[in-house]
């Protein structure tokens, strides 16, 4: 059996979809829990109607408004060893969990699954968030999601579907002000679990005004930023326990902020890069063509301008750096 959380908020023009997709799936032994998170409109009607209609449908509730809390407290009422999310704006395709279950069956080392997604939106100026599921559905192997988890979320989440037993082993969803989907993958990825995605279109992603990810800031630049640099500096603590010079590339007011988020969590910068050059007062500075090559530093990207990224690494790659290894992308 497959345990599916599916949490909601006001969500009374979309939730009727959402869990009629469900209903609808090839694959039938699934438990569906609505986890009712203090709706004031006609969500909670929706959701008991289709309780009437099937018993393998529930309602919690958690007073306490947070996706991270309902996420919660719908882990506590499941004992099944697959977990999948669904969010209430979203539409799973017929085949997804046939195709996840299957998959994570034949794969035990995969401890995370998701699927690619169709985009679709209501928001005139959406170009940025477009860009964000194409560079997510380009990620497919676990060493693409692993080495690319520092750049964005890499697996969307409501395609996931998860192991039960990695929750008890490395903790459910944190409900500090952070991005609660992001900051467990980069948790869960520093204890060695995979991910994986499956390269069908499996569940259409639905962009608009009102999504959590536009409008809370647990979604902001600098709630991610926070995040991602308690984990670099994890990663990094790990991997070069003698140490090794931290470089960081870009040397804009942002980028030395973003640095900053390092220091802060213990890590030494070292010094700044750029492919001009300019003081950072009381750190060296090292032109981008004088890198040390390969083994001797750690080059931390945070230039975030669109397709920049894959410039940087196709430049560093040309130079023998490694990505995840003597460089990594976090921007």
């Amino acid at each position: 059996m497959t345990t599916v959380l599916l949490p909601f908020h006001n969500a009374a023009s979309t939730i009727d979809a959402a869990i009629a997709s469900i209903s609808e799936q090839t694959f039938r032994d699934w438990r569906l829990l609505l986890i009712d998170n203090a709706s004031m409109d006609g969500s909670r009607a929706i959701a008991e109607h289709w309780c009437s209609k099937d018993p393998r449908i529930e309602v919690l509730d958690e007073p306490v408004v947070g996706i991270a809390r309902a996420l919660n407290t719908g882990l506590q009422q499941s004992s099944s060893a697959l977990i999948a999310r669904m969010d209430a704006d979203d539409i799973a395709h017929r085949e997804r969990f046939a195709r996840q279950v299957a998959y994570m069956n034949a794969h035990p080392e995969i401890g995370v699954l998701g699927t690619r997604t169709r985009f679709e939106t209501t928001v005139a100026k959406s170009s940025g968030m477009r860009a964000f599921v194409d560079w997510q559905n380009a990620l497919i192997t676990p060493s693409e999601h692993y080495v690319k988890r520092f750049v964005d979320a890499p697996l969307a989440h409501p395609t996931a579907m998860f192991r039960r037993e990695l929750m008890d082993r490395f903790g459910g969803y944190s409900t500090e002000p952070l991005p609660e989907d992001h900051e467990l993958w980069l948790r869960w990825m520093h204890h060695g679990v995979r991910f994986a995605k499956l390269p069908e279109e499996l569940l259409t992603w639905s962009d608009h005004s009102l999504r959590l990810s536009r409008t809370h800031p647990n979604y902001g630049v600098d709630a991610f930023f926070t995040t991602k640099a308690k984990w670099i500096a994890a990663w990094y603590a790990r991997k070069f326990p003698d140490g090794r010079p931290v470089i960081i590339a870009g040397t804009s007011g942002l980028c030395r902020d973003r640095a900053a988020k390092l220091e802060a969590c213990g890590m030494r910068i070292h010094a700044f890069t750029d492919v001009k050059p300019r003081v950072v007062p009381g750190y060296a500075f090292i032109p981008h063509d004088q890198l040390p090559g390969p083994g001797e530093a750690l080059v931390i990207s945070f230039i975030s301008q669109r397709g920049t990224g894959d410039r940087i690494a196709s430049y560093l790659a040309s130079r023998g750096l490694i990505e995840g290894e003597d460089f990594i992308l976090a921007a």
